[in-house]
């Protein structure tokens, strides 16, 4: 009974690490546990999974959920709130233009508009507040933007810090 056991477990425990690898042989996108998807060759499925992820802490990257418009809009209220006095030069910041939410604009726009019209004042605070902090300015201004287009913003469970800019001019 316990060979029996042993061997299941051992079956068990070999076929779920056998399938993220054949996943990637078949192309579907692998999460490599930073939030970000990563996809490798075949050949080197698991040193490029790990050398991916790794690389994830210097590069700007944003979820799926980070690009909706309801994230911006859930985001809206809790922004000057946020404490920026922890993001520095090495903080992961990562601009989202509305512009390039997924979603219905036309509704969900709509919405977003009207969080930010009822927390103007809260907005009028956050854009202060990212003035104050000079990552988050330089991050801003070498992508040509200001911290009066900032709408938003979002730290994530990592320490990184979404920033979400209004281009839709």
């Amino acid at each position: 009974m316990k060979k029996t056991i042993i061997a299941t477990t051992f079956a068990v425990l070999l076929a779920g690490t056998a399938l993220p690898v054949l996943a990637q042989d078949a192309g579907v996108s692998v999460d490599a546990g930073a939030g970000v998807t990563v996809e490798t060759p075949a050949v080197d499925a698991t040193a490029g999974a790990a050398v991916d992820a790794n690389a994830s802490a210097t590069t700007d990257t944003a979820t799926a959920e980070d690009n909706s418009f309801g994230s911006v809009t859930a985001s809206v209220a809790g922004s000057s709130s946020v404490d920026l006095s922890t993001v520095t030069d090495q903080t992961t910041i990562t601009i989202v233009l509305l512009s390039s939410l997924s979603g219905d604009v036309a509704t969900e726009g709509a919405a977003l508009d009207e969080a930010l019209s009822a927390n103007a004042d809260a907005n009028a605070s956050l854009q202060t507040n990212l003035d104050g902090n000079a990552a988050i300015k330089a991050k801003l201004e070498a992508d040509g933007y200001a911290a009066s287009d900032v709408v938003a913003v979002k730290t994530n469970a990592d320490g990184s810090l979404v920033v979400y800019v209004d281009d839709r001019a």
